[in-house]
């Protein structure tokens, strides 16, 4: 579910701002090279018993904001909080055809780091919550968690599979 929510907040904020062309599902922005850019990422969460086998999982749903202007500081805040305000209204109380609570707001902040004042950038993370229930699996149920299947897209502009590989996850020997 956890990927699930990243994948449908990123292309939510894609589909919706045409500002960003660059986005994707990932903790920061140090491989977004455009000026304007957003990535998410679900950095948290917490576990609440329902039942014997049921439990609630609630997670912060992180959404970084890139811009970036040369010209001033001022005009790096004049750019950035209109996105910042948009990303919020798009996904206020939204479960993006999920099975999970509406997302709500949680709090922005300013992470703009030093290094990246200085190359004329402004960077705002913006947190949601939500949450969603997760049911106890039996043993063949979580070793099927513990298998990638890897497919190969090799041939720009066709989405069929050239390759295809199928690991299996193995805990501690």
């Amino acid at each position: 579910m956890i990927t699930s929510i990243e994948e449908a907040v990123l292309a939510r904020v894609l589909d919706r701002i045409e500002a960003f062309r660059v986005g994707g599902v990932q903790q920061g922005s140090r491989q977004l090279l455009s000026d304007i850019a957003v990535a998410v990422a679900v950095l948290e969460g917490d576990f609440e018993r329902v039942t014997d086998t049921r439990w609630r999982q609630d997670v912060t749903v992180s959404v970084l904001v890139k811009f970036k202007n040369l010209t001033s500081e001022e005009a790096r805040r004049k750019g950035i909080n209109p996105l910042v305000q948009a990303i919020v209204q798009l996904l206020l109380m939204q479960t993006l055809g999920l099975k999970i609570k509406p997302l709500r707001p949680k709090r922005f902040r300013d992470v703009t780091t030093e290094e990246k004042i200085v190359a004329g950038v402004i960077e705002y993370l913006i947190e949601f919550t939500t949450s969603f229930t997760i049911d106890a699996l039996d043993e063949e149920q979580v070793t099927d968690l513990l298998v990638v299947g890897l497919s190969y897209l090799l041939k720009p502009g066709d989405d069929v599979a050239d390759a295809s590989d199928k690991v299996i996850l193995e805990g501690p020997q």
